[in-house]
């Protein structure tokens, strides 16, 4: 848990309207919102009548970004929506990461192909070994350019932001914790949208359409408080990390070096049998003796040791690290009054049945992603442990 003060709140206005209609949020906005407003909404993908709330959000919120979140199954369909009346600025970025490898026999063909900076990072003659003999292999690795910028925010001065990405948002928030290394950042990486808008995700901002990138809102004060809760307990005492590559935990200080032999004897030693597809665990990294980021563990291999680890970022030799999984059910989080809920959802297939009920609005702004959230500890960071929780308050 991570908590924070400041010296006054952002006069904000956060609801989660349940099961609304069309009707029912127009009515209600009709009555409640300040065309002046800066304002932030996420829609449910599976709300009934999803393409006629557009227009009436466009209408009484004509200065907002928005985009899309989960319901899971036996779960009502949400609108989340807040607005901001103190000086909030929306911003908008076109930054992201580099997309998955393309498969199979339909690629796009070579003189098609945007080549990015980043991608021809160590391509060029001399320049692999230059790198890994400056940065090692983690400058090999984080292949992200250097020092990257957000030019609309450039001048603004800012202490905290609430953003909207897609599924990629490494370069942006690495370009706002350089810019902004002080600041508090928070927000979701929005549910994909291929079935419903044709794009694979969906920034709105005014009327305008984005398949890529992030929208946020830029705040000159600080939280007045916020809450982190991974929901995963230790497994093993912390270790220190003595090799490491990239993605992959090579070896640990201790009586067993070998990382996948030692979380393989917890798990045992819990009644289990060893790493399996039914049950995720994952590696959390300390700080001052504290969790403050926990990362899904993928395989490992018992006779060498070596651990595989879905991260982008690489793992340092002497980061202390401990061994963490889930010993309770995921429960999904509810709005709570006056305060951003953000919540990781486990990945799945197939879309489950949602109920509808009466429409009816609660304080509150949650939002659900199978893409994990964003949070700060001293950087910014991406938890996709699902049924994990960030809850800030302005």
């Amino acid at each position: 848990m991570i908590s924070k003060t400041a010296a006054r709140a952002l006069h904000t206005r956060a609801q989660t309207f349940l099961s609304p209609t069309p009707e029912f949020v127009a009515s209600h906005l009709s009555q409640s919102t300040s065309p002046s407003s800066a304002s932030i909404f996420l829609l449910s993908t599976s709300l009934q009548q999803l393409p006629q709330h557009l227009p009436i959000l466009q209408k009484h919120l004509p200065n907002s970004i928005g985009s899309f979140s989960i319901t899971p199954a036996g779960q009502e369909s949400t609108l989340s929506l807040a607005t901001f009346s103190d000086n909030a600025r929306i911003f908008r970025s076109n930054l992201t990461g580099r997309p998955p490898a393309e498969v199979g026999r339909f690629q796009r063909p070579e003189s098609q192909r945007v080549q990015r900076e980043e991608d021809l990072k160590g391509a060029g003659q001399g320049q692999a070994e230059a790198l890994l003999a400056g940065e090692g292999w983690a400058g090999m690795w984080k292949g992200e350019i250097a020092e990257q910028r957000i030019p609309e925010l450039e001048g603004i001065e800012a202490e905290s932001f609430l953003l909207l990405t897609d599924g990629r948002p490494s370069p942006v928030l690495k370009a706002l914790d350089h810019m902004y290394p002080s600041a508090y950042k928070t927000g979701i990486l929005t549910a994909a949208t291929p079935f419903i808008t044709n794009r694979p995700f969906t920034l709105l901002h005014n009327g305008n359409i984005y398949d890529s990138g992030t929208l946020g809102l830029a705040f000159q004060k600080q939280p007045t408080s916020t809450k982190l809760d991974f929901g995963l307990v230790p497994m093993t005492d912390p270790a220190v990390i003595s090799g490491a590559q990239g993605n992959m935990l090579l070896s640990i200080e201790g009586t067993n070096s070998n990382p996948t032999q030692v979380l393989i004897a917890a798990i045992q030693k819990r009644g289990g049998t060893g790493i399996t597809k039914e049950e995720d665990f994952y590696l959390g990294i300390l700080d001052n003796g504290r969790v403050n980021k926990v990362i899904k563990i993928l395989s490992g291999d018992p006779s060498r040791g070596a651990m595989s680890l879905d991260m982008e970022d690489s793992l340092l030799v002497g980061q202390t690290i401990q061994f963490m999984h889930r010993e309770t059910a995921i429960t999904t989080p509810q709005p709570s009054s006056s305060t951003f809920t953000f919540s990781s959802l486990p990945r799945s297939d197939e879309a489950g049945d949602v109920i509808h009920k009466t429409p009816r609005v609660v304080d509150g702004f949650l939002g659900l992603s199978e893409g994990g959230f964003i949070y700060s500890n001293s950087t910014s960071a991406i938890c996709t442990a699902p049924g994990a929780t960030i809850s800030t308050t302005w």
